[in-house]
C-alpha cells in the first residue's frame, strides 16, 4: 500500500491564506469598535417601538428636562379654575380669596365672634348673643373693606359691621330653616353664598352654629 505523498503549500496558497486572516479581523476589529460607541447608532433614527417595554428606568432620564404632563393640569387647576379660586377651612373659617370659601361647621359661645369667611373685600361673621335666662340667638354679620360694597341688596358702609341674617332667640334647637342665599356685590365682582345658622345646633358643644359656602359668580 502506497504512502499519500506529503506536499508543501505552494507559495500562492499561502499568500491567499494569509490575506483571509488579515481581511477577516480587521472587519471584526471595526465592528468591535462600533459596539461599544455611540456611533453605532444614528441620532433620533430609533422609534419608541424599537425599545424593550420597561427598559427605561429613571436612571436614563434627565428629570430637569421634563415639562408638566398635560394631564397635570387638574392637579393645577379645579374647574378650569386655579387653585386660589378657592379656599377651605373648618371649625374656624377660612383665608381670603377672590375666589369663594368653604367654612364648615363654625361654634361660639355667647358673647364669642367667630369668623366664617373672608373673600374679597367681604368678611362674614357668626356672632353669638346671649340674651339671659339661657337665651341665646346667632347673629350672621358681614363688614366691607371697600366702598360701595353691597350684601342682600343692601348698600354696606365701609367697615362697618352688618348684621345680615339670624337665628332665635330661643333657649332650644331652633335654626334659620333652609338657609340663606346672600348675594354679596362689589362692582365689578359678585359672590353667591349661601349661610346656615341656629341655635344649639345638634352635635355641638355651644349654642350658636353656623356654616358658609360662598363661591364667585
Amino acid at each position: 500500500m502506497r504512502k499519500l505523498a506529503r506536499r508543501r503549500p505552494s507559495a500562492g496558497l499561502v499568500v491567499a491564506v494569509i490575506a483571509l486572516v488579515v481581511a477577516t479581523s480587521g472587519t471584526a476589529f471595526a465592528a468591535g469598535q462600533l459596539v461599544n460607541g455611540d456611533s453605532l447608532i444614528k441620532k433620533n433614527s430609533l422609534s419608541g417601538d424599537r425599545l424593550k417595554d420597561g427598559s427605561i428606568t429613571g436612571k436614563q432620564i434627565k428629570l430637569s428636562s421634563l415639562g408638566p404632563v398635560p394631564i397635570a393640569r387638574n392637579a393645577q387647576e379645579l374647574g378650569g379654575h386655579p387653585a386660589s379660586y378657592y379656599t377651605g377651612g373648618s371649625g374656624g373659617g377660612a383665608g381670603g380669596s377672590s375666589g369663594g370659601t368653604r367654612s364648615g361647621l363654625v361654634t361660639a359661645s355667647g358673647g364669642q365672634t367667630a369668623t366664617l369667611g373672608t373673600f374679597g373685600p367681604f368678611t362674614v361673621t357668626l356672632k353669638c348673643n346671649d340674651d339671659g335666662s339661657g337665651t341665646f340667638d346667632a347673629e350672621i354679620d358681614v363688614t366691607s373693606t371697600a366702598a360701595n360694597s353691597e350684601a342682600f341688596g343692601t348698600q354696606l358702609t365701609q367697615g362697618q359691621s352688618q348684621e345680615i341674617d339670624d337665628a332665635g332667640p330661643d333657649s332650644q334647637f331652633s335654626e334659620n330653616a333652609g338657609g340663606t342665599m346672600i348675594d354679596f356685590v362689589n362692582a365689578p365682582d359678585a359672590w353667591i353664598g349661601y349661610v346656615i345658622d341656629g341655635v344649639f345646633m345638634p352635635g355641638t358643644t355651644a349654642p350658636c352654629a353656623a356654616s358658609l359656602l360662598v363661591n364667585q359668580s
